[in-house]
């Protein structure tokens, strides 16, 4: 009966995902990676509430009604980014393009800032052990034991701004784009990233290219046969480093399995969502004690690896390690609050720093302000990573946006609105 309620609500949650995707499928596209990690995280805790034995926690699950939790969840946000976009569709997004003397600037910059960015990516790859060449670095420790460590800060981990741009300029200088995305694709295998890049630069890509047509999007147009063959190479280009790592490492030893496919399997469907298991389990199910503490917020799936994790000693003793679990969010707000006040705070936060952002990226992209929309896209970015991983640290940068934005949008507006008082002498 458990297995059939839970299959039920994912049958619901892609009838309902087509439903919002005739509405506005660029909508969609816009919180593309939000919606892969529903897609995702669903069918892992369908598996979970099954019963298996959850490898990095330490323990055997069982059903507790997660997978209803994070519907609910899922639902809620959704409605928000739609409810929001709604509100805001009278009202013009003040669009600040790159002109000098009438002409714009905005695709030079954005090519010229994505080949210096890549240059200076690879000069510290070619000065740094590889994790491709070096099986004791691996993409958790790469940066750390980098050339230029700081550089992780200024460009992020995988640079996704890097495709994004590459995807502007794809409807400008094609053979440029593609170039510059094959030399992405390279310099992230050459750090030991392996799936997450591919989806998320693949969507990224793809977003502005999407944005940019002024023509409503249909699903089945898009997908055509070269994009699927392109998909398709992809994939298996994936697969097969993934297969050649698992095959080397066996990182799934400890509990027995040891062929990599069935590793890739555990690892898509019995970790994806554990952490939500476990946060409802305790927390919701169990009624476990919350910490009240909004500060668990800024680092939360540290908190929540401290909570959960079968090995605990290792993260306590090394908190500077670049290694986590997944999916952090939504499972750090019954952390740290009850369900009903989790919620509410749930609300605020997605109307302010997920879904205005996200409506702001979409107004710069097809009114042509490329070079903002570059910037604004990174931090975005990291906003979607807040509300997946559960680190809210890095919503200090799409905060100072915002803010940045607020005061250029109030002087453009002050300055024009002295212009039109401006009365010449006589």
């Amino acid at each position: 009966m458990t297995l059939a309620f839970n299959i039920t609500l994912l049958l619901l949650l892609q009838g309902y995902l087509f439903y919002l995707s005739k509405l506005n499928l660029k909508i969609i596209f816009v919180f593309g990676l939000l919606v892969f990690q529903g897609l995702t995280i669903v069918p892992s805790l369908i598996y979970i509430e099954e019963g298996i034995y959850i490898s990095e926690q330490g323990r055997d699950s069982y059903f507790v009604g997660a997978t209803l939790i994070y519907f609910i969840y899922f639902a809620i946000t959704l409605k928000l980014i739609f409810s929001t976009f709604a509100s805001l569709k009278k009202y013009k997004a003040t669009n600040p393009i790159l002109t000098l003397k009438g002409i714009k600037y905005d695709t030079s910059v954005i090519f010229y800032l994505s080949v210096l960015a890549l240059t200076i990516l690879y000069y510290n790859a070619l000065q740094s052990e590889l994790p491709l060449f070096n099986p004791e670095i691996t993409r958790f420790t790469y940066w750390e034991n980098s050339k230029f460590p700081f550089l992780n800060k200024i460009l992020g981990n995988t640079s996704i701004f890097i495709p994004f741009a590459c995807g502007i300029l794809f409807k400008f200088h094609r053979a440029r784009s593609i170039f510059l995305l094959i030399l992405y694709f390279i310099y992230n295998f050459l750090i030991g990233q392996k799936f997450s890049p591919i989806v998320s630069g693949l969507y990224s890509f793809f977003l502005p290219i999407i944005l940019m047509n002024s023509n409503e999007i249909n699903i089945y147009k898009l997908l055509n046969k070269k994009v699927l063959a392109f998909l398709i190479i992809i994939f298996v280009i994936a697969y097969n480093v993934v297969y050649k790592r698992y095959e080397e490492r066996r990182p799934f030893a400890i509990i027995k399995i040891y062929d990599p496919n069935e590793a890739m399997i555990y690892r898509a469907f019995g970790l994806q969502g554990h952490l939500m298991w476990g946060s409802v389990e305790a927390y919701i199910y169990n009624d476990e004690p919350h910490s009240y503490n909004p500060s668990d917020f800024f680092q939360g799936m540290k908190k929540l690896m401290i909570k959960f994790a079968a090995n605990k000693s290792e993260i306590i003793n090394n908190p500077s390690s670049n290694f986590n679990f997944t999916n952090g969010y939504p499972s750090i707000l019954f952390y740290v609050f009850p369900l009903p006040i989790a919620i509410v705070l749930h609300i605020i936060l997605t109307i302010i720093l997920i879904a205005f952002p996200g409506w702001l990226l979409f107004q710069f992209i097809k009114n042509g302000a490329y070079a903002v929309a570059l910037v604004l896209y990174q931090f975005f970015n990291w906003s979607i990573y807040a509300f997946t991983m559960g680190y809210f640290y890095k919503l200090k940068f799409i905060a100072a946006f915002l803010i940045c934005y607020a005061v250029f949008v109030v002087y453009k507006n002050k300055i024009q609105a002295d212009k039109t008082n401006y009365i010449l002498p006589k």
